[in-house]
């Protein structure tokens, strides 16, 4: 490339870095847009270029910069490998294990290339032959943490003994490795030791993991506190009336689903999904990049906003990031976590969207969390007390978005939903405008991709064996219970 073209590329390349200087959502995406038609010769840079396309909701962008980059590449299996990890990060699962398939079975190596595809089989519903994949990355290297943990939710230990055996012995080879390996092997190990009937080793176990992913990501108690705090700033139910009285476009495809993880959120999803005229459903984390385009979740921010931009605007950039993430035509289901934090905005910008909340038991939500090894987003479930803190802000919320939003949040009762199914699907349906279908009542037969730690547990027909499933570790979980209760 030489004279004008590369003079007007150098050009935009310059632009890009005050764009981005200036969080210019607009800016950045036009001109990474521009650089992605121009196909600018960006080498390596089109990596990057790809995931900031998808950080900005961009996905179909994102793609095209990553395919540069392959191109860039010459092909190489070490960058079409990274190309898989940005499509399986865009929910494109499917064409992820696809790509993986097509590679050596020794990019990047053969254990990590074993759990890759090993784990994306498990999204992707290839139980038998992710379970055979896992293996055999923890076969070839013991200390690989993270395989164990998918492995683990294939599996029941106790009728597993040599498997049962192998990741116990796994342990003393674990010492040596990372601690961001032998986090998720802490948990995993903690699930074959639930599984095994020894309570006591499986909280032992289950904390050590927690502590390294604490000490990895320390929670902020001030800050969540803060967020909780401006989350509500300044909305009431006229506040909440008088901006969605102003929009003037469609904003019905989007079902919210909020509550704490591992309060049923995933179950809803799936029921909700079942149905006919809903496509899909994720967390999809899109309500954070609204917050940035407002100004912040406070009602006086998005106030400024819609007086200067209009709710109209707003509302079809939303549906293009839904779009873009959801290309099916069809109502969508948005179950991210934190959703507490920015229901102002989706209930006055998106005034169709219905919003249901689950709430479940407090100690079994805590010791499923506590239990949980999160990727990221949830430093609070990292400690017993920490949890009670962000669960008592939870609360608070709820309290008052009940208030707010009346009618319009729909409270389902995990306990009352495993105990009664039938009576509170047709509640979630009729509140979400759906009509009933077979199909939504065996939400365990829907085979659509599930990527949440709940992908076993959807799987099978709606139980109650998760009511309860703290009692076992009540001595273990006082601090958790002196805290909430304080």
């Amino acid at each position: 490339m030489t004279g004008p073209n590369l003079a007007a590329s150098l050009a935009l390349v310059d632009e890009l870095q005050r764009a981005l200087g200036r969080n210019d959502r607009a800016r950045i995406v036009d001109v990474v847009r521009q650089l992605v038609s121009r196909r600018v010769p960006m080498g390596a840079q089109w990596q990057q270029i790809a995931y900031m396309a998808a950080d900005h909701g961009e996905l179909s962008l994102s793609r095209q910069a990553m395919t540069l980059y392959v191109e860039a590449s010459g092909g190489n299996p070490m960058a079409r490998y990274q190309q898989a990890g940005l499509l399986a990060q865009g929910g494109a699962l499917h064409e992820a294990y696809a790509l993986l398939e097509t590679l050596p079975d020794n990019v990047p190596d053969p254990a990590v290339y074993a759990y890759s595809r090993g784990a994306a089989a498990v999204f992707i519903g290839k139980l038998e032959e992710a379970r055979e994949l896992l293996e055999r990355a923890t076969k070839l290297r013991p200390q690989l943490g993270q395989a164990w943990l998918p492995l683990s939710t294939l599996v029941n230990f106790a009728e597993e003994p040599e498997l049962a055996e192998r990741i116990v012995a796994a342990e003393r080879e674990m010492r040596q490795a990372p601690p961001a390996a032998q986090a998720p092997y802490y948990h995993a190990l903690g699930k074959a030791y639930a599984d095994l009937g020894e309570p006591s080793l499986a909280f032992a176990a289950f904390a050590k993991g927690a502590a390294l992913k604490k000490a990895e990501r320390p929670y902020d108690r001030q800050a969540d506190r803060a967020a909780a705090a401006e989350a509500v700033r300044g909305y009431d139910a006229d506040a909440v009336a008088a901006i969605a009285s102003q929009q003037s476009e469609p904003t019905d495809r989007t079902i919210f689903v909020s509550g704490l993880p591992r309060s049923g959120t995933t179950l809803v999803d799936q029921i909700l999904t079942s149905h006919s005229e809903v496509s899909d459903g994720a967390e999809i984390n899109r309500l954070p990049m609204l917050s940035r385009e407002v100004g912040s979740t406070a009602y006086p921010s998005l106030n400024r906003h819609a007086a200067a931009n209009g709710t109209a605007t707003t509302a079809r950039l939303w549906r293009h990031w839904m779009d873009e993430r959801f290309p099916a035509p069809g109502r969508v289901v948005d179950k991210s976590m934190a959703t507490s934090r920015y229901l102002g905005l989706a209930a006055s910008l998106l005034p169709q969207a219905p919003i249901v909340w689950l709430k479940r038991d407090p100690l079994d939500c805590a010791w499923s969390c506590f239990r949980t090894h999160f990727l990221a987003g949830v430093e609070w479930s990292y400690d017993l007390e920490d949890i009670a803190f962000h669960f008592r802000l939870e609360d608070q919320l709820l309290g008052q978005w009940q208030q707010i939003l009346g009618d319009r949040l729909l409270v389902v009762p995990y306990e009352a939903l495993t105990g009664d199914p039938a009576s509170w699907t047709r509640r979630i349906l009729r509140h979400c405008g759906l009509a009933e279908e077979p199909q939504t009542f065996e939400p365990h037969q829907n085979e659509r991709i599930v990527t949440t730690s709940s992908v076993m547990q959807v799987r099978q027909p709606i139980n109650r064996r998760a009511v309860g499933s703290a009692e076992p570790y009540r001595e273990f979980l006082q601090p958790f219970l002196a805290a909430y209760a304080s």
